[in-house]
């Protein structure tokens, strides 16, 4: 998603699962795991990385994706990637855009939970926006 917001040869988006912010994502997840010790597993894992896990934000980047088109996909049951994330970046992503919510999905799961439906909607999506 970040890519295709600053690269204009990227036509259309589908985005299966998103985050809205690599640093929220990885520390729910700490959280969940490490209860309160997540804090300082989590800052001490930012510091030893080459990057700047804040500065991977696609809800940052997400409006800047107009004129092409997004759709985001997700499965409510995500345990990993709050399925929140994708209504957060559908809400700040500007037209043309889709949000599709799965009920029986999990993380990356749609496309197992429904494959055909998953392949029309994408297929179509696609040949809209392309």
């Amino acid at each position: 998603m970040i890519s295709a917001a600053r690269d204009d040869r990227v036509g259309a988006v589908v985005a299966d699962s998103p985050f809205a912010s690599e640093r929220e994502l990885v520390r729910a997840l700490l959280r969940k795991q490490l209860g309160p010790l997540h804090r300082s597993v989590a800052t001490l894992s930012e510091r030893l990385l080459p990057y700047d896990p804040g500065k991977i934000e696609p809800l940052r980047e997400v409006a800047n994706i107009t004129p092409r088109a997004t759709f985001f996909v997700h499965g409510v049951l995500d345990k990993t990637c709050d399925p929140e994330d994708s209504v957060r970046l559908y809400e700040v992503a500007r037209e043309p855009k889709e949000l599709w919510l799965l009920k029986g999905a999990g993380h990356c799961d749609a496309y197992f939970a429904d494959r055909e439906a998953y392949c029309q909607r994408v297929a179509a999506f696609f040949e809209e926006h392309l």
